[in-house]
């Protein structure tokens, strides 16, 4: 016969010792009366030190009064089973920090103790926030190709369309009507770049509700009360997955200088803010205002602007429109500094 005195059963004390759960004997009335190693760790008492506590100093104030009330009940009929069924429990350190736990009562024979088996759930708990964003990625996910596909199988298709019937309208009609057909086609042409942009970052995997799009309308948002006016946005390209945090922040920064900018000392009634990504970051901003006067003096916004634009190997440019008011460009490469 094989030797198998290596595999005899761990002693009682050896199993109290080395188990990598909580172990906690409770008497009759709530007192601890022995707890093994892994139970002075979880709850950070220095070895030997938590004989004489009560179960109730282990759990947060709060519910020490709801849980002395179960501990009662449990030792009216004493049996093996898990704490807080449906509940979630929480445990408290030696130094007051509350951390979820799973707790399993076992009676100690026909004696009146009780053996509570206290397990830290952080680490479950992470784990189940964890599963639970990454469903929510995927519905979102799900969310984002079913509108992409609507934008692009509807809408695009039908701003297309409708940019054809006008075209097609304007050699019968009066030269200034044909004009303003001409600006209406234009202007679906920016909405259908515009749409297309916001198609791309819909497919795209890292899409991000902190990127530079998502950014910028909470922007807008947020100056629209001290503006006075709210600034009419254009995106065109991969804005929220092409540009850095790095430059996202950049970029935030230089919106708000020019927009501010512009409502401090334009006098203007609207302001488009015009993004655009390709391999490089354009920002325009264009108002309907005073335009530049001849004499600036103050530069510090706009000189400021200027470095943010060196700094990242970018150009920075102002100018009077025609026809009045101030056109702001902002461009950069994407591609870090030079």
């Amino acid at each position: 016969m094989s030797d198998n005195s290596k595999f005899l059963p761990l002693t009682a004390e050896e199993l109290w010792g080395t188990s990598p759960d909580a172990l906690i004997l409770v008497e009759a009335g709530g007192n601890v009366v022995a707890a093994n190693p892994a139970a002075h760790n979880l709850f950070g008492y220095e070895q030997d030190s938590m004989m004489g506590l009560s179960v109730e100093d282990l759990v947060p104030p709060s519910r020490r009064a709801v849980h002395s009330e179960y501990r009662e009940t449990y030792e009216e009929a004493p049996h093996s089973r898990p704490m807080g069924t449906g509940q979630r429990l929480e445990g408290l350190t030696a130094i007051g920090e509350v951390f979820p736990i799973h707790v399993s009562l076992a009676p100690l024979g026909r004696s009146s103790f009780t053996i509570a088996a206290i397990r830290d759930m952080s680490g479950w708990l992470n784990a189940e926030r964890e599963l639970e964003e990454a469903r929510r990625r995927t519905d979102r996910a799900e969310d984002h190709e079913r509108i992409a596909r609507g934008l692009h199988d509807t809408v695009i298709q039908e701003l297309f369309a409708a940019g054809l019937a006008l075209q097609a309208l304007q050699p019968d009609v009066e030269e200034k009507v044909s004009l303003r057909l001409s600006q209406i086609v234009h202007d679906l042409d920016v909405t259908t770049r515009t749409i297309r942009s916001v198609i791309y970052d819909l497919n795209s995997p890292v899409h991000s509700e902190e990127g530079l799009r998502s950014q910028t309308v909470n922007l807008m948002n947020d100056l629209r009360d001290s503006l006075g006016v709210k600034p009419k946005c254009h995106f065109v390209g991969p804005l929220d997955t092409a540009v850095t945090d790095d430059l996202v922040n950049e970029a935030l920064a230089v919106i708000r200088e020019s927009i501010t900018n512009v409502a401090r000392h334009a006098e203007a009634t609207t302001i488009n803010l015009s993004i655009t990504v390709d391999d490089k970051l354009t920002i325009e901003v264009v108002d309907d205002g005073r335009g530049l006067p001849k004499k600036l003096s103050h530069r510090s916004g706009l000189a400021n602007l200027s470095d943010r634009a060196e700094n990242k190997g970018g150009v920075f440019s102002v100018v009077s429109a025609p026809g009045g008011g101030t056109v702001i460009n902002w461009s950069v490469p994407l591609l870090g500094e030079s």
